[in-house]
């Protein structure tokens, strides 16, 4: 999530923004927003603090793009730099005018993304984002510091008792190719116009994916031509993550992970010109024109 606030809005961009609203401030590096302070408190965040915050984007038609709000992810947050203005910083608007707002304080921030050389996926046709910021907390270097090691001791937790279900996943895995070569599982099988075949073997409650949100999957991926298992996450602990709806990965994954909702648990089978086409991998763990076989589970949507 952060690195779509963030790492997408390059400042020298931002500086040269223009705005039609008369209500909004302009800080000293060109960002332009409204500040609402009625219900913040305390003091102006400190040089070295971390502010967390939840930030809605949306559209100047009031498309929402996210809401970090709604999302299961991680709050988004910045570390407070020492105030330049100068007009010559390098930094996003968030993080701009976060100097500016106390615990409780909310802002609205344009930002005009009309001559962006590259927009966000599925923002192609807007000239203007608004980004609604509420800044929830505000700690030291020290109190972050302390929070990071307790989220990195669940995290290793939570890595544990994914590697420990290694062994069941892959005789599950294995199974369902096993089952799907010897035809028993016609009934059960779907498959979408492009090709792409899936059984979904549980249905999960969380939100819908969708192009253009982050999501986190583990995985087995098998070559359905003799169950040979090429890659995995459950023996490292962690799914992998990435943008949905973007060439990050095959396009039987971009097709197939938008079908299911978070908690969902399926398997693709993926012809090989959803997957790795003619050409295979280098190195031949994955052969030319070889279909593939994965067992997903969706643990994240954001």
């Amino acid at each position: 999530m952060r690195s779509i606030i963030f790492l997408l809005l390059a400042c020298g961009i931002f500086t040269s923004c223009e705005s039609d609203s008369g209500a909004m401030q302009v800080s000293p590096n060109g960002s332009r927003y409204q500040l609402y302070t009625g219900e913040g408190s305390g003091d102006l965040p400190q040089t070295g603090d971390y502010a967390y915050f939840n930030v809605t984007l949306s559209t100047e038609g009031d498309s929402v793009m996210f809401d970090t709000r709604t999302g299961s992810g991680p709050q988004p947050f910045a570390q407070i730099t020492e105030l330049d203005e100068s007009g010559t910083q390098s930094q996003s608007p968030v993080e701009d005018v976060l100097h500016y707002m106390r615990m409780g304080d909310s802002a609205t921030i344009r930002v005009n993304i009309e001559d962006f050389p590259n927009k966000p996926p599925g923002m192609e046709a807007d000239t203007v984002l608004i980004y609604d910021v509420k800044l929830t907390d505000i700690i030291s270097e020290e109190e972050f510091a302390a929070r990071k090691a307790a989220e990195e001791k669940i995290a290793v937790a939570k890595r544990e008792e994914i590697i420990k279900l290694e062994p069941e996943r892959l005789a599950f895995a294995a199974k369902v190719v096993e089952d799907y070569k010897a035809g028993k599982l016609s009934g059960e099988v779907k498959e979408t116009a492009s090709g792409l075949k899936y059984i979904i073997h549980e249905e999960g409650t969380g939100p819908q994916a969708e192009a253009g949100l982050g999501v986190t999957v583990q995985y087995i991926g098998m070559l359905t031509s003799n169950s040979n298992v090429f890659d995995q996450s459950f023996e490292r602990g962690e799914g992998i993550p990435f943008q949905l709806g973007t060439g990050r990965v095959i396009p039987g994954w971009d097709e197939g992970i938008a079908l299911l909702k978070e908690g969902s648990k399926a398997t693709f089978i993926i012809p090989s010109e959803l997957g790795y086409g003619a050409q295979g991998t280098p190195g031949g763990d994955i052969p030319a024109n070889a279909e593939l076989a994965f067992y997903v589970e969706l643990e994240d949507v954001q």
